[in-house]
């Protein structure tokens, strides 16, 4: 009988950013979230300010986000 268990770490190398993002005609903000290697984020959006749509562009980093990763260890590879 083989027995084991999970175990939950956290990933340091946090992949994914959360961002801000401005209307570039009224200012009005959205958080995105995109990878950490994407370039910074640019794209169409309607705007609740103009009932249009206009163009969003990437202004800050809020928060890197971190994944979680399952690891299973098997009990009979610790003794």
């Amino acid at each position: 009988m083989r027995l084991s268990f999970i175990l939950q770490a956290a990933a340091k190398s946090g992949r994914q950013l959360l961002v801000n993002c401005e209307s570039q005609a009224t200012g009005h903000r959205v958080m995105r979230i995109r990878e950490r290697t994407q370039d910074k984020l640019e794209f169409l959006h309607k705007d609740p300010w103009l009932d249009q749509e206009v163009l969003y562009k990437e202004t800050r980093k809020i928060k890197t986000l971190e994944k979680q990763k399952i690891r299973e260890i098997h009990l009979s590879r610790l003794t």
